[in-house]
């Protein structure tokens, strides 16, 4: 009997699971597996299509993989006589990641790649099977795995199709070029710093002003840390669980045990910097001790995923508001070399950090207004701010008849409701047996645990799960 598998999204979750199951044991002849992309997009996903080699991962290269066969990702950039550094470029490991998806795929004539984008998938209770319907047929699978990466972007100004207003910038060589005026960018993100880099390296732009509501940026990326987590651990954490809740003041003790275990200095965790290049230069400065904070935040990142589910409502709400932001801020640092660029421009006067935007007026240029009620005016205004996280405000095709049809719902942190085999819970249906999504889509179950090395390791466990089922 012909199993019959649809895996959405060529990016790196699906790279990972069509890895997988191919290498599973009980992988034969009766799978035929279905991949739907953009041909720019299969085997890469979003955050590594081809773009301008000054775009750079923000986690060192020699953590990066996607798996160990045949090469992992500095094996690969030796094979191919490429300068191996503590941060390669994003292209370089879009390129490793595709071929290691093409090899895989190549060998099994099982395997297809579609290159076109899904519009629909509409479920049979009935028999159990889903006909997923594309561009170019339609047709009926055993199981779906929904890998479709980013939502679209942003617009929180609503100045999308505006003149001289750049809404998603990437890929930054192809969507930014040709700029002749003065050029601001919202957001202060690892996005607006790939737009900083590119408009200075390679665009020889003199100046730009970065706008946000904060000023906040990431981390600088410290030491490295292999650490043995004591306290914050799933038996810890699982004994709070009363009356199917969980205290948020009793997560926040016992994380701040942990970092007094692993001499971590709390005020490093909540400290509100008075200035971003101060920020910076403290972090650069301070590699050991922001390091531990970064690898412990990492260390126990899926842990905090698993006990949002049991706070209140408020603590929920408090979360969001409090203890989120220290996380993210810390979650994905850049590379220090980066930090170090900034810094420089910083002082030169080339970067200038504009915090309380208030919203943007365009009259003859754009005109960015604070809530202090200064204005600043620029010619060009490139949105930074990264992708939407609620499906309900998505409006690609596919996700508007996902969530029409109410076989996907939103989750309070973003993306959409999964169970912890990652099968899709439907406000409709219940827990979907055989549909199943990761990455991006899901943000809450899966909090802030997107790297490459997290997913890959992930979907491991996930197909294992399926292919005995």
């Amino acid at each position: 009997m012909t199993k019959r598998i649809a895996i959405i999204g060529g990016g790196i979750a699906g790279n990972a699971i069509l890895h997988h199951v191919v290498n599973h044991p009980k992988f034969d002849d009766s799978f035929r597996i279905d991949i739907f992309d953009s041909k720019e997009r299969m085997g890469r996903g979003k955050p590594y299509i081809e773009d301008s080699e000054v775009l750079l991962l923000n986690i060192p290269s020699d953590e990066m993989s996607m798996t160990n066969a045949p090469y992992n990702f500095v094996e690969w950039l030796e094979s191919k006589n490429i300068p191996v550094h503590n941060y390669n470029s994003r292209k370089h490991f879009g390129d490793y990641s595709e071929e290691m998806f093409r090899r895989t795929a190549g060998v099994h004539s099982s395997v297809q790649l579609i290159d076109c984008k899904v519009t629909d998938v509409v479920y049979n209770e009935e028999i159990e099977s889903y006909a997923v319907t594309s561009e170019i047929k339609s047709e009926e699978y055993d199981a779906v795995f929904l890998t479709v990466g980013q939502l679209s972007y942003s617009d929180p100004y609503r100045l999308k199709e505006k003149q001289n207003y750049i809404h998603n910038p990437y890929p930054l060589n192809y969507n930014i070029t040709e700029i002749d005026g003065s050029v601001g960018v919202i957001g202060t993100g690892l996005s607006a710093i790939d737009c900083v880099r590119y408009l200075i390296m390679e665009q020889s732009v003199d100046g730009v002003r970065l706008f946000s509501r904060s000023g906040d940026m990431p981390s600088v990326r410290g030491t490295s840390y292999d650490l043995n987590i004591q306290y914050f651990t799933e038996e810890a954490v699982d004994a709070y669980i009363k009356d199917d809740l969980i205290s948020l003041d009793k997560i926040i003790k016992l994380f701040k045990k942990e970092m007094s275990a692993q001499g971590v200095d709390e005020k490093l965790f909540y400290r509100h910097p008075e200035s971003t290049l101060d920020d910076l230069k403290y972090d650069i400065n301070h590699a050991d001790a922001v390091g531990k904070l970064q690898y412990l935040i990492i260390a126990v990142n899926p842990l905090f995923s698993r006990v949002f589910p049991y706070f209140t409502k408020s603590d929920k709400s408090r979360f969001m508001r409090e203890i989120h932001p220290l996380i993210d801020k810390n979650h994905s640092p850049m590379p220090p070399e980066v930090a170090a660029q900034l810094v420089e421009w910083a002082e030169d006067g080339r970067v200038v950090v504009i915090d309380g935007i208030d919203k943007v007026v365009t009259n003859t240029q754009f005109e960015v207004m604070t809530d202090s009620n200064e204005m600043f005016t620029v010619d060009y205004l490139i949105n930074a701010t990264g992708p939407i996280k609620d499906v309900e405000k998505e409006t690609s095709p596919l996700i508007v008849n996902l969530v029409d049809r109410m076989l996907i719902a939103s989750s309070e942190l973003g993306g959409l409701i999964v169970d912890k085999e990652h099968r899709i819970i439907s406000p409709r249906y219940g827990t979907l047996k055989h549909m199943y999504a990761i990455g991006n889509l899901t943000f809450s179950s899966d909090y802030m645990s997107n790297t490459v090395n997290i997913l890959v390791k992930t979907t491991k466990l996930m197909v294992e799960g399926i292919m005995e089922d």
